[in-house]
């Protein structure tokens, strides 16, 4: 293994060492947090896929990549999470602890399953753990969106997956047009006000964006 794939799978490593931390997280504002940590390092990944792919327009994709997710997401996120004012704590169906063993027992069955399966042998990867780390925080990322009260939340857990998902087709982005590129994270962009607008009127409406008692308000 060369020392860029080594630095690549310390990265991916952290992404998904993150991805579990925000699983026991107990602050809206620090899951936001550490989404920013999780999406830089993905770009780590990014930017050692394109040095090892010798592709010219690795720049360009980390810059797009940092921008989206580092800045602009995280910065509408923020926004809203002001806007709404609510308590900042965060409710769950499972406790925090028990959630991040849930978590980690989860990501250990994926390392142990995956290999045997012999999926890595059917897909090029860049680094041995890359599959199964991406696969662990699509896992991850669904567990908090079905486990949070809270719509916002729910929404972190959902660019939890869509980090997962990111990870899962870093080796095949540079067989990729930089329009449709773009056109990935527009979406990804107007996703994050989409949902910032739900979830604000729904703050407005209910004076709550804790799903639970939504649910209460139909009977």
């Amino acid at each position: 293994m060369s020392s860029l794939e080594q630095l690549s799978s310390y990265a991916i490593g952290i992404a998904l060492v993150v991805s579990i931390l925000m699983s026991g997280c107990h602050r809206l504002e620090t899951m936001v947090r550490l989404f920013i940590i999780q999406s830089l390092g993905l770009i780590l990944v990014l930017l050692f896929a394109g040095l090892i792919n010798n592709n010219p327009d690795i720049i360009t994709f980390c810059v797009i990549t940092f921008l989206a997710k580092c800045v602009l997401i995280p910065t509408i996120l923020t926004f809203i999470l002001q806007k709404i004012q609510i308590n900042r704590q965060i409710e769950t169906y499972i406790g925090l602890p028990t959630s991040m063993l849930i978590c980690c027992v989860l990501t250990a069955l994926i390392f142990e399953a995956v290999p045997n399966i012999g999926i890595e042998k059917e897909i090029h990867v860049l680094s041995s753990g890359l599959l199964s780390s991406s696969i662990s925080m699509i896992i991850i990322g669904l567990f908090i969106m079905m486990t949070r009260k809270k719509a916002f939340a729910q929404i972190l857990g959902l660019y939890v997956m869509e980090n997962g998902i990111f990870a899962l087709t870093i080796d095949t982005i540079f067989e990729m047009p930089q329009v449709v590129e773009m056109g990935i994270f527009l979406n990804l962009l107007i996703g994050a006000l989409v949902m910032g607008v739900w979830v604000y009127r729904i703050k407005q409406s209910f004076d709550t964006i804790n799903v639970e008692e939504m649910k209460d308000l139909k009977t």
